[in-house]
């Protein structure tokens, strides 16, 4: 499935009339936006530094962590464009803003980049905030910090921008989720011992 077939699969799914929330790149606009992250990076004691990482943290952890550290280096370094968060839950986490123009960017990081790694890196499960937040054209950038895990630490390594378009392979894995109130109220036969 595509990056854009996911989206008008999942509109159905919430609801909604199908709209396209996935738009071709234009090459000057991701050349523009590499080279500012590019003098960005370059501009930060970001490379090669060292981010502090809380003993016994999980992946999950490490990453939140790992965002916690670049991404003000990252506001500081970069010249055209501005990183801010995106308010609420889900995707994306971040926006990078160029006057009126949003884009949806998520942050991940790994300590393993391998071209061959088929484990999953969850991107988006709703299209709730790019329907309120973003208007077309909507490009989607995946922003990865590469680390190596050492003492006291992660070293970064580089910047792995993906320009995201809307022919860009996706897995999809519908899931089935339940919480406390919907077990409550379902009418299944529960019993508590």
């Amino acid at each position: 499935m595509t990056f854009s077939e996911f989206y008008i699969e999942l509109q159905k799914r919430e609801g909604f009339e199908p709209k396209p929330l996935v738009d071709a790149w234009p090459a000057s606009l991701a050349n523009e936006i590499a080279e500012d992250f590019l003098q960005g990076v370059n501009s930060q004691p970001l490379k090669g530094s060292l981010c502090p990482i809380r003993a016994g943290s999980s992946n999950q952890s490490i990453g939140n962590q790992v965002e916690s550290y670049v991404v003000p280096q990252l506001v500081t370094g970069l010249r055209k464009f501005r990183l801010e968060k995106c308010s609420g839950a889900g995707y994306p986490d971040q926006q990078l803003r160029s006057g009126d123009l949003l884009i949806p960017l998520e942050l991940k990081a790994t300590g393993d980049w391998n071209p061959n790694d088929s484990n999953r890196r969850v991107l988006t499960s709703s299209s709730e905030k790019l329907r309120r937040y973003f208007k077309s054209p909507i490009y989607h950038l995946l922003c990865t910090v590469l680390y190596t895990a050492e003492a006291g630490g992660t070293r970064i390594n580089a910047i792995r921008l993906d320009f995201l378009e809307p022919n860009s392979p996706v897995s999809v894995r519908l899931e089935v989720s339940v919480n406390h109130k919907l077990l409550a109220t379902g009418k299944h036969k529960s019993v508590t011992i």
